[in-house]
């Protein structure tokens, strides 16, 4: 017993020390710090009882054997019984989107984008980023598959995280193999403009940046060699990987315990209200709206020469293009309930001016523009909230819902 004590105890001084020095976020090592600690746990009680103990981890490794046996069964009859397993999303990298999900993983099709099947023709194209992809919501419920309810048409969705006007350029280079008749680009002010700088040292981007700056080529060696935060979460991604009923239950839980992080940013305003109660993060989001930002101001000029050239490919084969814009969480709530949150008026005056930069260019370059905002504040004083209760900034099921809306008449045109 004091040997088995003793390399527990020594595995969970390796792990701790390893999180520590990993220099990963708090919450991997936070892991990492409680794995070891449960490790020192029968060594730690050794010393302050002695053998009065070993009965209690006698008794308790003889309970773990049934349970162990259960968590078998129950392994067994999931894969079985239960629903088909999500491959666990993986990434690959892509000199001109950045980053591409691996065909197959996370739920996507075999191009690597969230659709049921990689068709070889749709009616509407719609390219965006997380917003898009639908963060926390279902795949039926993106307002790319709800427009292909309401509408009646096949609609292929192209997003993922981090993007932003670089690739949806790129994206609609790509998508014109489906001949679509409607293209929709969605431009998200949470990110998109930052992005837009950020990326432009992509393949491909060459005729869209800034002349006098430069650009950060993207290494692709930090996809194809990511790796586990710590020892303990690789050891823990390797048991998820060999359970599917540990995946799943993973899968729920983080799914609950979403939002938390953002919700502890410096700056996060509690905003109390019936039906609209939640977290903002005026300071977290400002930064990607401000005009005095150069990476912001270079954006907007990169997002608008992105949108003219989607335009006018649009144009040159008589496909409807049309922009959605996607405001911050934020800056809604400042337009709804801003007499009550004065430490939203930065951010909401912030925003203001890059969405009159971007709309203006927008205009003069006769492209359609659907802007979210009063249909997004109607909902939300009918008390239909079209975000969540979290610091998470995306829309949900029903800012999704509203999305579709407001496009289904730009198909029937």
């Amino acid at each position: 017993m004091t040997f088995v004590a003793v390399g527990m105890f020594g595995l969970g001084v390796y792990l701790g020390l390893d999180a520590w020095w990993s220099g990963s976020l708090w919450r991997y090592q936070l892991v990492g710090y409680c794995v070891a600690a449960m490790l020192s746990l029968p060594l730690a009680t050794r010393v302050l009882w002695g053998r009065r103990v070993d009965r209690f981890w006698r008794y308790l490794l003889f309970v773990s054997v049934p349970l162990l046996l259960c968590l078998l069964i129950g392994e067994v009859l999931f894969r079985v019984f239960g629903p088909e397993r999500e491959l666990p999303a993986k990434l690959l990298f892509d000199p001109r989107l950045g980053h591409l999900m691996m065909p197959g993983t996370g739920g996507t099709d075999d191009r690597g984008f969230r659709n049921r099947t990689a068709l070889g023709r749709a009616d509407a194209l719609v390219i965006g980023d997380s917003q898009t992809w639908g963060f926390r919501v279902a795949p039926e419920q993106t307002f790319a598959s709800l427009l292909a309810k309401e509408a009646g048409i096949e609609v292929y969705q192209m997003a993922n995280g981090s993007y932003g006007p670089v690739q949806y350029r790129e994206l609609l280079r790509r998508g014109l193999q489906l001949a679509p008749e409607l293209v929709v680009v969605a431009v998200y002010f949470g990110n998109d403009l930052v992005d837009a700088s950020n990326y432009a040292g992509l393949d491909g981007a060459e005729p869209v940046r800034s002349e006098g700056r430069s650009y950060s080529v993207r290494d692709g060696t930090k996809i194809r060699r990511k790796r586990a935060p710590n020892r303990t979460m690789a050891w823990i991604d390797a048991l998820l990987g060999a359970s599917h009923l540990l995946d799943a239950a993973a899968r729920v839980l983080k799914q609950r315990l979403q939002g938390g992080v953002l919700d502890s940013q410096p700056g996060a305003v509690m905003f109390g209200h019936d039906t609209a109660a939640t977290v903002l993060l005026p300071t977290y989001r400002h930064e990607t709206v401000d005009p005095e930002n150069r990476s912001v101001a270079d954006g907007v000029a990169i997002t608008d020469r992105c949108l003219r050239d989607i335009a006018a490919r649009c144009a040159e084969q008589q496909i409807r293009f049309v922009v959605l814009s996607i405001p911050t969480k934020e800056f809604i709530y400042a337009e709804w309930q801003g007499d009550r949150l004065p430490e939203l008026a930065e951010l909401h005056a912030a925003e203001r001016v890059i969405r009159q930069r971007v709309f203006a260019n927008a205009q003069a370059a006769e492209i359609a523009l659907v802007d979210m905002s009063a249909a997004l504040i109607a909902a939300m004083k009918e008390g239909r909230m079209p975000f969540s209760a979290t610091g998470d900034g995306h829309i949900n099921a029903v800012g999704h819902q509203i999305a579709a809306e407001l496009l289904a008449p730009y198909w029937r045109r």
